[in-house]
């Protein structure tokens, strides 16, 4: 049997001589067996590669969900323990002579509670103890920010800027259960108010109350500074009420009028 020949010409109106590719019968049928078995072969690896690839996504996705609830777990873990050492803390400054109301079952006119400086009962009041008093005049630079998974740029108060000797003030009654330095907010004083409230005032110059001492709201307890861990003068304000920080923007709210932060860019 004569071996075929196939001769194919392409024409191009930009060439004067067609393109001439001659091949025999067998090349033809090699062509066409390697390309259908290129097809096939390429069909077999999708077949067995995809839901190899829609298993790994899958995989990967709960992986990453997972990774995130080990984050959320591990930083509810995180405050706990803070919580718990704090209360620790205020339980052994506060000591078995100086009990403090706990809880809004006492009286909505007030409560009695021991005087540490002359034993005597002082009455403290639940329209008192709330901390809506600004401790400082000034403008907020940074705002509150909690994030459960990006823990690193959380800020659970607000920085207030003035100027450095201005006196701060308690923002609501109650006793002072820390007056001491620490490595990061230097000077700081840490006031409880009963009824689950703490606040905190930190980078001070200078504490002028005690642990133990009763101050009411609008007391001088020290002054605004530059101590600890810190870029400028200003304070730095927290509240916290049953463990959970609050922004004091939304207890204060002449302190949104004065929001400078970047927060608040673009009227946020």
């Amino acid at each position: 049997m004569a071996n075929t020949i196939y001769t194919l010409h392409l024409l191009s109106n930009q060439r004067d001589k067609p393109f001439i590719l001659t091949f025999s019968r067998q090349k033809a049928n090699l062509v066409i067996g390697s390309a259908i078995g290129i097809i096939v072969i390429l069909l077999l690896i999708i077949m067995v590669t995809l839901p190899r690839a829609i298993q790994y996504r899958l995989v990967k996705s709960e992986n990453e969900r997972l990774v995130a609830d080990r984050l959320k777990v591990a930083e509810i873990l995180q405050d706990y323990n803070q919580i718990r050492q704090m209360d620790k803390y205020i339980r052994s400054v506060l000591g078995s002579d100086l009990i403090l109301p706990a809880d809004t079952a006492a009286s909505a006119q007030g409560t009695l509670a021991p005087n540490p400086t002359n034993k005597h009962f002082i009455e403290i009041s639940f329209l008192e103890n709330i901390p809506i008093y600004p401790p400082v005049d000034g403008y907020i630079t940074r705002g509150f920010t909690s994030d459960k998974v990006m823990t690193d740029e959380n800020h659970f108060g607000v920085d207030i800027a003035a100027a450095e000797g201005t006196p701060i003030r308690a923002s609501a009654s109650g006793v002072v259960v820390f007056a001491n330095w620490t490595n990061y907010l230097g000077y700081t004083i840490i006031i409880y108010h009963s009824n689950g409230y703490f606040t905190l005032y930190g980078h001070n110059q200078r504490n002028i109350v005690v642990e133990h001492q009763y101050v009411n709201r609008g007391d001088v307890i020290g002054f605004l500074g530059n101590t600890g861990k810190s870029a400028g003068a200003h304070l730095h304000f927290e509240i916290w009420r049953e463990g959970t920080p609050i922004d004091p923007q939304q207890m204060i709210y002449s302190y949104k009028k004065v929001d400078v932060s970047l927060k608040n860019e673009g009227g946020e």
